[in-house]
């Protein structure tokens, strides 16, 4: 299965070459493919197609880069291996689907209720990065570097009927990822239904799930509005999203100037990011709101009920990443998280 997908991508890229009309002499002296999660109408996607058009152009044309939205080349699950494998040259994927091999950059994209702004999730990141080098370390084993990350507004509470309590959430089904999510949603008494981005709209029309955390200028990028009518005012999940990745050896091709040609847009498209994903926010509840969708307020004290039925996640990380012998680094990233939140 692997040789045969494997194949399918040599010839995609083969493809490509041929396709393109132009000699070897005048084509780019870097030509790389990027597997995208997302469709290319999202904010997040917007901004790394505005990153690899300004690779191209601060390169002089010297580095291309082509995005294949929406898994493309690949299923995001399967992203990592086949950039370790050299199948992919970059991939814009989130850590949260390999938490065997990424353990450390999965907790700010894995646990819930434990951030609420995007603000937050911007430092988080940043300050993750630049002062735990176990971080890099731990991307540069599985053969990547990160480039920068994305970040998400709040994952509220949508459901195709109103849940405004922690009651409501008895029985319910709950699109969930990664480990730390499905335990949240069983605190609550629902059950936790592991489930891809692209499966996210026919599990609602289906009612393979009743609800789902996402968005709201997801919720109207996917869609989800014409399945799902009701969006309550409690943040799940909030945190860096999906990083946009290289693979070592597509790095090692490059130039010490188209390195830090890539260093210094990357800096600059976190940053557009952070500004786009805010507006994004206000301008998606306008167009839910035409669209019928009722925002409830999800109660205080229920907020409260929920938080304290959930596990300790933080000394539930550190016991992990003690046994796979990360747990230094993992104290490390827990006490700049709290620092960053203002949790003593």
């Amino acid at each position: 299965m692997m040789n045969t997908f494997l194949s399918t991508l040599k010839a995609v890229g083969l493809g490509l070459a041929l396709s393109s009309g132009l000699a070897a002499t005048a084509q780019a002296d870097v030509r790389l493919n990027m597997n995208h999660q997302w469709p290319a109408t999202t904010v997040g996607s917007k901004v790394d197609q505005w990153f690899v058009d300004e690779i191209a152009a601060r390169t002089n044309g010297e580095v291309k880069i082509k995005i294949f939205w929406s898994e493309g080349l690949a299923k995001s699950a399967e992203a990592l291996e086949l950039i370790e494998t050299g199948a992919l040259d970059m991939a814009a994927m989130s850590p949260g689907y390999f938490p065997a091999q990424l353990p450390l950059h999965v907790a700010p994209n894995s646990i819930p209720m434990k951030m609420d702004t995007v603000d937050q999730a911007n430092t988080l990141m940043k300050r993750l990065m630049a002062e735990l080098p176990a971080y890099a370390e731990e991307a540069a084993a599985n053969g990547i570097k990160p480039l920068f990350f994305h970040h998400l507004n709040p994952y509220l509470l949508v459901s195709r009927e109103p849940i405004t309590s922690v009651e409501q959430m008895e029985g319910k089904k709950m699109r969930t990822w990664g480990n730390d999510m499905p335990r949240m949603v069983q605190a609550a008494g629902g059950t936790p239904v592991t489930m891809m981005l692209p499966e996210i709209y026919e599990g609602l029309s289906r009612g393979v799930v009743d609800t789902a955390p996402f968005a709201v200028d997801l919720i109207v990028n996917y869609k989800i509005h014409e399945v799902a009518k009701h969006v309550s005012e409690i943040t799940l999940w909030e945190g860096p999203s999906w990083g946009v990745w290289i693979s070592q050896a597509a790095w090692d091709k490059l130039s010490t100037e188209q390195q830090a040609v890539f260093e210094e847009v990357a800096t600059e498209a976190m940053e557009r990011d952070r500004v786009a994903v805010l507006n994004a926010d206000k301008e998606a509840r306008a167009t839910l709101a035409e669209a019928g969708v009722t925002f409830h307020e999800f109660p205080q004290a229920e907020k409260d009920k929920w938080r304290a039925a959930l596990p300790d996640f933080f000394a539930d990380w550190i016991a992990t990443m003690d046994e796979a012998g990360k747990g230094d680094a993992a104290r490390e990233a827990v006490a700049i998280w709290k620092d960053v939140i203002g949790e003593n």
